[in-house]
């Protein structure tokens, strides 16, 4: 069984995962809670990005291609409906940080156990994008996802003088 493929997409989700941790740590002095505004519109915090990066890997790489989906208690708060509030006060940096290694750990683990056949099959949602409701469309998927939000934390960055480039 081949899974050239799933070696692929999980190198770069991976790449992507380590800019994300990058970001993550550049902005580890700044108040994860903290809201900006922008022209009026505010910004989610650090803490509620994390989380909810933390649900679309669970989400989309476990639950969507049929892997082990592991349950956290506060992790459905921040699904795609999520109104960027936090689910509770207790929310923690770390209490993400080490959910958001875990549920990696564990989603890498199962990308590289499918094959390039099971690529093919339709993902456990029916989520299709372009036409598509493979299992590489959702990875491809939540490839993106990651990386618009990483772009979100660059964002915040800037936002809080913090050199990146």
């Amino acid at each position: 069984m081949e899974n050239q493929e799933a070696n692929i997409l999980a190198d770069t989700f991976q790449k992507t995962r380590d800019l994300t941790k990058w970001y993550f740590s550049m902005l580890k002095e700044v108040d994860p809670y903290k809201h900006w505004e922008v022209n009026g519109v505010k910004l989610n915090n650090i803490v509620w990005l994390a989380s909810h990066i933390t649900w679309a890997e669970n989400f989309l790489l476990l639950k969507g291609t049929g892997g082990t989906v592991l349950d956290i208690s506060w992790l459905e708060h921040y699904n795609i409906k999520s109104t960027g509030t936090l689910h509770h006060a207790q929310h923690d940096m770390k209490t993400v940080l080490d959910a958001l290694k875990f549920i990696h750990e564990k989603a890498m683990e199962h990308l590289l156990t499918l094959t390039d056949t099971q690529m093919d099959e339709p993902n456990t949602f029916g989520f299709g994008f372009g036409g598509l409701k493979t299992n590489r469309i959702l990875i491809q998927h939540a490839i993106r996802h990651e990386a618009m939000h990483t772009g979100h934390l660059s964002w915040l960055c800037k936002i809080n003088k913090i050199q990146t480039v």
